[in-house]
């Protein structure tokens, strides 16, 4: 595998993981023993990750800074973060979570509890968190229910992994709210500004998919605004706005029957012709196509674009 960005079901194969379920959610044990661990180069995996470090050392290099973690560490990683594992011990064993990014950024958009998550990474840096015991058994039993559910097929499989991702999640959720309450108190007018941007296209970017509508309602200029957002983080207010729209538009082309025309009206975009010239231009394929390569499991060219490609919507 050379480096370039990875999509976890291409991931799974590569390690020959088999606890997935539905190409989405994968949860599994790491050690020295699995397949190809010893050759991890660098990738961009478009995927959300936690891993907890149970035992041993491990050397990984996260946007070109290094890091060396041990038991009791948290990894918190998502799509933008060039990942590569550079060594670790005999002994060294971990236990991974890993979201499909549109699946996990549906969930940082449905509840107005995880918005901490993404305001966490928008104030510090800092990938990996220090986990006191309790909280290291308790994310590791509920690491370890996701496992077993995703191995266990039942009729409620998809509703009990749900549950479980919701509980995981607030269990991080947790530790990401202490780190948060020890940054400076009273964060300065930028970042406050930022913060209340991504509240309000939590809440309304299906509605309105234009800076011009966030800027009017925090009562600052377009330019003013865009200028804050690529200070705070390095991106544009479309990788925000589109971003949200295409994870949404991929959830429902896969989890519902919807047709084209009733997921441009969801996301209301002026037409269906509207909705297929703007996905088309993120995944490559069209809506349809997509959905039909997604259901027989195939993948197509563009499959691997560039993370943070985001375009404007016309």
């Amino acid at each position: 595998m050379e480096e370039r960005i990875i999509r976890l079901p291409e991931l799974m194969m590569f390690h020959q993981i088999t606890e997935v379920w539905n190409e989405s959610i994968a949860c599994f044990s790491m050690d020295s023993s699995m397949k190809n661990i010893s050759k991890v180069p660098p990738v961009l995996a478009d995927m959300f990750s936690f891993i907890l470090v149970e035992e041993g050392t491990a050397r990984y290099v996260l946007n070109y800074k290094e890091y060396t973690v041990q038991s009791g560490d948290l990894l918190l990683f998502s799509p933008s973060m060039l990942v590569s594992l550079v060594n670790s011990s005999d002994d060294f064993k971990s236990r991974n979570l890993m979201c499909e990014r549109s699946l996990f950024e549906h969930m940082l958009s449905s509840n107005p509890a995880y918005q901490t998550y993404s305001y966490y990474f928008c104030r510090t840096d800092t990938p990996v968190v220090r986990l006191e015991r309790k909280m290291q058994e308790a994310l590791r039993k509920c690491m370890e229910q996701i496992r077993l559910s995703i191995v266990d097929c039942n009729v409620y499989q998809k509703e009990i992994i749900q549950c479980l991702m919701h509980a995981c999640m607030l269990l991080v959720l947790e530790v990401i709210e202490e780190r948060v309450s020890a940054l400076p108190q009273s964060p300065g007018r930028t970042e406050t500004l930022f913060h209340d941007f991504i509240s309000l296209v939590v809440a309304h970017y299906k509605q309105e998919h234009y800076i011009n509508y966030y800027a009017g309602q925090l009562s600052v200029s377009t330019t003013y605004l865009s200028r804050v957002i690529r200070r705070q983080t390095g991106k544009t207010a479309a990788y925000f706005l589109t971003g949200m729209l295409y994870a949404e538009a991929c959830r429902l082309l896969v989890r519902t029957d919807y047709t084209a025309q009733q997921i441009a009206e969801e996301l209301n975009f002026s037409d269906q012709s509207a909705f297929g010239k703007f996905f088309k231009s993120k995944a490559g394929v069209s809506p349809q196509h997509y959905r039909q390569k997604r259901a027989n499991g195939e993948k197509w060219e563009n499959e691997n674009r560039q993370a943070e490609d985001f375009c404007v919507i016309e």
